[in-house]
């Protein structure tokens, strides 16, 4: 138990030498000779491999970590500056452009899909289960939400990562969202859809002394004499993982390893046969996973297959068109503060002294009147007027614009980029043009989601040692699952497509064109239409049909000729209107033979 209260994991490794070092094509060994990690490693030993493995990951990272600011900052507003001014004109694209992209890559839920590739009864029955449960730990865990933070980190740091964990206060699965910043990785691994190739993940983790004693109770007089025996105060340690194993560390300390917790091993059991001599055999645990392997999940798009971190992002694209689009902004500001212009006073002329000019000046701006006592005063006093800029400055921002906006893909989806469509058909061409630019990133985040709720299949055939169930999705005990039900191999995926940004008034018309060509059924219109409860709509549109009065049969309305004060409307008074009432009630209507059909046109 104490080693679950750690999620511990640690495995073998293989360290890779730095870009550089050899070539690609080179032969032979590549790196410095190192032993496999096994749980019988001594800790100095360990400890020199974890060494070697952040000394890696230091080396490459400087420049990643720069970006990573750089693009942080840019999306902050803390955007490059030559005019030493404490709060300088910026017209910020880059944080408009990408929360605009997030809202429309991120806007439908993930859609699970289960099946048995058996195509047994029993598998078919559980695969709905499980489909049913995901679904459920979707909504309650808020998957929508942090997927759009995966994408903005992913954005802004080159990299996205979950890790999925086993909640112990409420014993159900959850995911975290990491700042990629917090993981030691293998700097010549990479990420292929989906799936880190590094043999270890290091992640830096805090807690307070207090809760690594309860976790970690023989290394208790070590991390007392970490924090001078204040409990409260907080540690940041390693939690080293591979797919076999898991260590912790903490300032040279191994604190403890073990096997990967997420995973049903082996066991040896004892059966009798029937002459009744025992004998042992080995039993295979329940999984999803054919293999162990380390929990965390990775978002990357413009990987070329050299390091674990994109090769760039949306954001890195842009920041010198950002740089322009402030560039140009100011320069429009300060043209206009010159058109409005000055004045020029001349002494011997107007025969006013310094001090009074600058009282005229004053006076006229208030539109007063100013006396002066000689000379002409079209010759003594000249409002002096700042040139035009040319057109050609403001085009160039606009374009400028436009073009951050085209890089993210969402020119679209903002109100400046439809200005210049005149028609709702272009406008609607012009928006769908973004959702086929962001399909890429859609196409990535369905591949994310996949293996979460693979992930989340595996961690429940490891922990569900009582049933849970998935609330409000059907009957009592329709829904349970426990880990015993693993026995069913079962294919889980996203559904293709779920998560490609489609554009809501083309669904909506789509759909009204099928369902007055009696091509749609009501509850997928109600969908479509973004009805709260399309079932219950389409339940009340077959009642509206067939018994229109059953729609109002439990609300009160003045009384009709014959019918008994407060009877409830639509319910005629006597004794035949009862009786009819009474055979309706024990003969509903067939559904399918009620349904007014017609032929398809």
């Amino acid at each position: 138990m104490n080693k679950l209260l750690g999620f511990l994991s640690l495995g073998s490794s293989v360290n890779k030498v730095k870009e550089g070092d050899v070539k690609d094509t080179a032969e032979g060994t590549v790196g410095p000779l190192l032993g496999e990690l096994t749980l019988e490693m001594k800790d100095e030993d360990l400890l020199k491999l974890t060494k070697q493995w952040k000394e890696n990951w230091s080396a490459w990272n400087g420049g990643w970590l720069k970006d990573c600011k750089e693009s942080e900052d840019y999306w902050l507003g803390k955007q490059y500056d030559d005019t030493g001014e404490e709060r300088p004109l910026q017209d910020n694209i880059l944080f408009e452009s990408l929360e605009t992209f997030l809202a429309i890559v991120t806007r439908k839920n993930p859609e699970p899909t289960v099946t048995d590739p058996l195509n047994t009864e029993a598998g078919k029955a559980f695969a709905l289960k499980v489909s049913r449960n995901l679904a459920y730990l979707a909504d309650f865990r808020r998957l929508k939400l942090k997927l759009k933070k995966l994408t903005r980190y992913w954005a802004l740091y080159k990299l996205g990562v979950f890790k999925v964990i086993w909640d112990l206060t409420e014993n159900e699965v959850d995911y975290r969202v990491l700042r990629p910043q917090k993981l030691i990785l293998d700097p010549n691994a990479t990420i292929e859809e989906g799936e880190y190739t590094g043999e270890y993940i290091g992640e830096y983790r805090k807690a307070s002394a207090n809760d690594l004693i309860n976790q970690f109770p023989k290394k208790e007089t070590f991390i007392k004499e970490q924090v001078q025996g204040k409990l409260d105060t907080q540690l940041q340690y390693i939690e080293w993982w591979t797919d076999e194993y898991v260590c912790w560390e903490l300032n040279g300390e191994i604190l403890d390893k073990a096997k990967n917790p997420h995973y049903n091993y082996e066991n040896t059991e004892t059966s009798t046969d029937e002459f009744g001599l025992e004998q042992e055999g080995t039993v295979a645990g329940n999984n999803h996973f054919i293999l162990p392997k380390k929990p965390y999940v990775f978002l990357s798009v413009f990987n070329i297959g050299k390091h674990p971190i994109d090769d760039t992002s949306l954001l890195k694209q842009n920041l010198a068109t950002q740089d322009l689009i402030n560039k140009r902004l100011r320069q429009i500001d300060r043209n206009a503060d010159n058109i409005n212009g000055g004045w020029a006073i001349s002494g011997a002329l107007s025969g006013i002294t310094k001090a009074q000019s600058a009282e005229a000046v004053e006076a006229w701006r208030e539109g007063g009147a100013t006396w002066i006592p000689q000379g002409d005063v079209n010759k003594a006093v000249v409002k002096m007027m700042g040139a035009a800029l040319p057109t050609e400055v403001y085009n160039q921002l606009v374009d400028a614009r436009n073009e951050v906006r085209n890089n993210m893909g969402v020119r679209g989806s903002n109100p400046q980029g439809t200005m210049s469509e005149k028609t709702v058909r272009g406008k609607i061409i012009t928006a769908s043009q973004d959702a086929d630019r962001s399909s890429l990133i859609a196409e990535y985040l369905e591949q994310v989601t996949d293996q979460v709720f693979n992930w989340t299949a595996q961690m429940m055939s490891v922990y569900y040692d009582r049933p849970h169930q998935a609330p409000a999705m059907g009957e009592q005990g329709d829904n349970e699952v426990s880990k015993d039900d693993f026995v069913h191999r079962i294919l889980i995926s996203v559904k293709e497509g779920s998560l490609i940004p489609k554009d809501p008034l083309t669904v909506r018309n789509e759909a009204i064109d099928l369902w007055s060509a009696q091509a749609l059924d009501p509850i997928s219109l109600y969908k479509a239409l973004d009805f709260p409860n399309p079932e219950e709509m389409a339940m009340k549109l077959l009642l509206w049909k067939n018994n229109p009065m059953a729609l109002f049969q439990n609300q009160t309305q003045p009384p009709m000729m014959g019918q008994p004060v407060g009877q409830p409307a639509g319910q005629m008074g006597g004794p035949n209107a009862l009786n009819q009432q009474a055979i309706q009630a024990e003969n509903p209507p067939d559904i399918l033979s009620s349904m007014p059909l017609s032929p398809i046109k």
